[in-house]
């Protein structure tokens, strides 16, 4: 008999290891399929099979009890395993791309779909094992949380070792081994089946990592990728990098070309990121002297003013801004790469093609720019930043509402503090003179840091060059001199550049002007209020860089003649949001909610019955309103969303199930006490910790990623903790009211989950990170009247019966 049960435990272990391991990867799926900011969509969808799955359990009645429980267990067991594999095949293959005809509707429908299976399959197999098994439910409930905790922070390493298929495939064979050890723990003696398909999967895992051709993404954004063009693909936590076939004897790769710029001939390689984002590698022979074409690119302009200092790139890609700093003379040159794909090329299998990693000048860091930036001791003469951003945004362009810590205040201070005095800051980004773009918000974002700085007359320290599409900013910590104006019109005249805005001459543009010549952030809030759009300098509580529209626009159809690219992409993106929010809220009503009205009301008044449904329904959107928002608040922190996700799941599931715990010792027949206060105190402690999280991210950011992983797990726990004592608590409250109420109150927890989910990134983006949180505060604020209620139902019940 202990045996058995050790075969279940170990099923239930490597289920939810499985289950939080593909969430996980579902992420960083969504990233590549579609944009950044429905990353977190694939929670919400995690959530709604859950939710779904354990509602079908307790609707199953007898099929789901005794002996027929175990053969559950199995069954549907086998069918997760099966599922992981077949449904990460349909994604890689459905375009998510959403538009108003019916194929990308359903398009997007059938990949929610195919995301929500194999959690519904896993939520039936866990809501089972908690449910319908006898045994000591703490320790049953303790496996299910290491379970899912150790698999949520799995998928690191998984992604490490090979690619986003073969880690999807490597949890089908995770999964298949629970199946197999449900299968002899409902008495099958040699689980053959699930054994062989778990050594199939991690052979396929296997051969998939280490082989060119295998499972691969067939559309990104929306668009097919022809493998034929695909010379490598490489994934990594931070992002998947295709490298292209090398293009011959072709015109540089220039961002924003000046006159003579055509001339030239070069040879390179393409690469994209996550499906979009572009950046080039170039055949260099390693002669500064053969670098002379990249002057002619807007983004060389810090090297035409400033040469010879020394540099510290952000992003390297494929090493661009390193060329542009060493044909400015660079006596030493940092670049900083998240993403380890791109050194793995710079120093391996493209080493002697770019000739970047054997410079003497040349040092490459594998690490998140502002965190190294704040930490180390080094001062800087130039900091460029050319159209970069943590998570490759700029390949979505305006089609992104990711949050991004390079581009807010707290991060230029990081920047600015790096420099030497005098130092210069050089970031360039899209532009365009008849639309609204990115550079409003970015000359706001400059001004609002030298204002922060103490600086009084930012116009003097900042100037604005553009080429087309493009333009880059130059910002000093002190006041541009004579020689760097003189050397600005003389590039600016040479390369018959547009100069938007520069110390001692008047803008020709009236909004950059006013914003330039501002006296304090009071004056530059009360010019950015007037503009039709949001161009206000970014926070890390706001950090939307690149979405400028302000929320009322979102639903204004009517297209003005200053709509351009980033405009059209937010709204689309703001409708894609939208979309989704219908398709979870018609998915939770056809799943959840409708078979639990069919199975009847719970036998409990209509007034204990409504307060029941709005307090799961409070701590569903609760929970979730939290959730969100500090997986995007520490993406920031981090430096990249997987890793936020990862350690935001992993320390709120032990939280939770600490909480949980705890609940037991809760009293609830003595009085309303606890269920009185214990919501207050939530509310407090979410309050308290929307203040500390800045102070906090700010006398931190300089450590090192494990220590700043150990931090968020600490901050997360003592806010998440008591949060985990409100389902079990809710639970007996309504127990005591109704035995049969348990199914609706599960649904209705899920369901309110997952709407709250998709909602938590809309109500970040236009009221902030922290406005969630207060929301969130709110919500539980709400439920200390509605769970004495119910105490008291329960009392009177008590009473009645007694």
């Amino acid at each position: 008999m202990q045996a058995d049960r050790a075969w279940f435990i170990t099923g239930l272990f490597l289920t939810t290891f499985a289950t939080l391991a593909l969430e996980l990867l579902d992420t960083r799926l969504l990233s590549v399929l579609t944009w950044y900011h429905l990353s977190f969509f694939a929670v919400s969808t995690a959530m709604f099979g859950m939710s779904a799955g354990a509602v079908r359990v307790y609707l199953g009645g007898e099929r789901f009890r005794g002996a027929a429980a175990h053969a559950a267990l199995a069954r549907y067991g086998a069918l997760f395993a099966l599922s992981v594999p077949a449904c990460h095949v349909v994604n890689l293959s459905v375009p998510f791309d959403v538009g108003a005809s019916a194929t990308r509707i359903g398009g997007v429908a059938v990949s929610t779909v195919a995301l929500a299976i194999p959690f519904y399959l896993s939520g039936i197999v866990v809501a089972v094992a908690l449910t319908r098994i006898p045994g000591p439910p703490g320790r049953i409930y303790a496996v299910d949380l290491l379970g899912a905790a150790v698999g949520s922070v799995a998928v690191l390493p998984l992604l490490a070792l090979g690619n986003i298929s073969s880690a999807a495939l490597a949890c089908g064979a995770v999964a298949a081994l629970g199946a197999a050890a449900f299968r002899r723990f409902a008495g099958e003696r040699k689980p053959v089946g699930m054994a062989v398909l778990a050594v199939l999967l991690l052979a396929l895992a296997w051969l998939n990592s280490t082989t060119p051709s295998g499972l691969r993404i067939l559309y990104s954004k929306g668009n097919e990728v022809d493998p034929g063009r695909v010379s490598s693909e490489h994934w990594t936590v931070h992002g998947q990098v295709m490298v292209m076939a090398d293009r011959d004897n072709v015109r540089p790769s220039y961002w924003g070309p000046g006159r003579g710029a055509r001339q030239f001939r070069v040879d390179t390689t393409p690469m994209v990121i996550d499906g979009a984002a572009l950046t080039v590698m170039t055949r260099w022979d390693g002669d500064v002297g053969s670098l002379d074409w990249i002057q002619h690119d807007v983004t060389s302009m810090p090297y035409h003013l400033r040469p010879g200092g020394k540099v510290a790139v952000i992003g390297v890609g494929g090493g661009r801004d390193l060329l542009t700093a060493l044909w400015g003379r660079s006596r030493e040159v940092l670049g900083l790469e998240i993403n380890v794909a791109f050194l793995d090329l710079l120093s391996g299998s493209r080493r002697d093609y770019a000739r970047l990693a054997d410079h003497p000048s040349v040092r490459l860091v594998h690490d998140e720019a502002r965190s190294y930036l704040t930490r180390t001791d080094e001062r800087f003469d130039l900091i460029q930043m050319s159209l970069i951003d943590t998570w490759a945004a700029t390949g979505a362009g305006a089609f992104t509402l990711s949050e991004n810590g390079l581009y807010t205040i707290q991060g230029w201070r990081a920047f600015l503090d790096a420099l030497v005095p005098g130092g210069m800051l050089s970031v360039s980004r899209w532009a365009s003179a008849a639309h609204a773009s990115e550079t409003s918000r970015l000359l706001a974002l400059a001004v609002a840091a030298l204002l922060d700085r103490g600086i009084r007359e930012p116009e003097r320290h900042i100037a604005l060059v553009s080429a087309r599409r493009v333009a880059t900013l130059v910002v000093s910590t002190e006041p541009l001199t004579p020689l760097d104006i003189e050397r600005l019109r003389r590039f600016a005249t040479t390369f018959e550049f547009t100069t938007l805005l520069s110390p001692g001459e008047k803008s020709q543009t009236p909004l950059f002007e006013r914003i330039a010549r501002v006296r304090s952030r009071r004056d530059l809030d009360r010019i950015l209020a007037d503009q039709p759009y949001d161009f206000s300098p970014p926070t890390d509580s706001r950090p939307y860089f690149f979405n400028i529209l302000r929320p009322g626009q979102v639903w204004a159809w009517e297209r003005g003649p200053e709509v351009g690219v980033i405009v059209e992409g937010n709204l689309h993106a703001s409708y894609t949001l939208g979309l989704l929010w219908v398709l979870s809220l018609t998915l939770v009503i056809a799943v959840i909610l409708l078979p639990l009205a069919r199975s009847g009301v719970p036998r409990m008044g209509r007034g204990p019955f409504a307060q029941s449904l709005l307090y799961f329904s409070l701590i569903g959107a609760g929970y979730m309103l939290v959730q969100i928002p500090l997986m995007q608040r520490f993406s920031v922190y981090l430096g990249h969303p997987t890793y936020s996700v990862a350690v935001i799941l992993f320390s709120m599931i032990l939280a939770t199930g600490a909480g949980s715990l705890l609940s037991d010792r809760l009293s609830l027949e003595a009085g309303s006490t606890w269920v009185r206060v214990l919501p207050l105190t939530i509310a407090g402690g979410l309050l308290v910790g929307t203040r500390l999280i800045q102070p906090i991210i700010d006398s931190t950011i300089h450590f090192g990623l494990f220590a700043r992983c150990s931090i968020v797990v600490a901050v997360v726990g003592i806010l998440v903790l008591p949060l985990g004592t409100c389902f079990p608590v809710g639970l007996r409250l309504v127990q005591r009211i109704a035995d049969d109420a348990t199914p609706w109150m599960w649904g209705v927890n899920g369901a309110a989950g997952v709407l709250a989910s998709v909602s938590a990134v809309a109500m970040s983006m236009w009221i902030g990170i922290s406005g969630s949180l207060l929301l969130a505060a709110l919500a539980y604020v709400a439920l200390s009247w509605v769970a004495p209620s119910l105490c008291r139902a329960g009392n009177r019940r008590g009473t009645a019966e007694g």
